[in-house]
């Protein structure tokens, strides 16, 4: 468990933050440097809990998806970038085009 604790963007309160000397943390500050540079990463790390960031985690699959992006292009950084930004920090509404599965009865 981290030992830092942040107000977390994302859920409103105050919750453990990533912890960058677990393995864990540090992909994920990994991510948010490759999508958005150093700035996104320090945000990132500054506000975002250990539970919004692996509610992310399933997003940003569901908008890689969606997007059929190619993960190790340029063109699907910006895109993830964009949207780890309106997830974490402005209105993370529905994914463009993003129709839900069918429910079975």
């Amino acid at each position: 468990m981290s030992a830092k604790t942040v107000m977390c963007a994302k859920l409103q309160k105050e919750l453990p933050g990533i912890d960058d000397t677990t393995p864990e943390g540090q992909q994920a500050l990994k991510m948010a440097t490759l999508f958005g540079g150093p700035e996104l990463r320090d945000k990132v790390a500054a506000s975002v809990s250990l539970e919004a960031w692996a509610l992310w985690k399933d997003h940003m699959l569901m908008v890689m998806n969606e997007f059929r992006l190619d993960p190790t292009s340029d063109e699907a950084n910006a895109v993830l970038a964009e949207q780890m930004q309106q997830f974490f920090f402005g209105d993370a509404g529905e994914v463009p085009g993003y129709v839900p599965p069918e429910q079975k009865s």
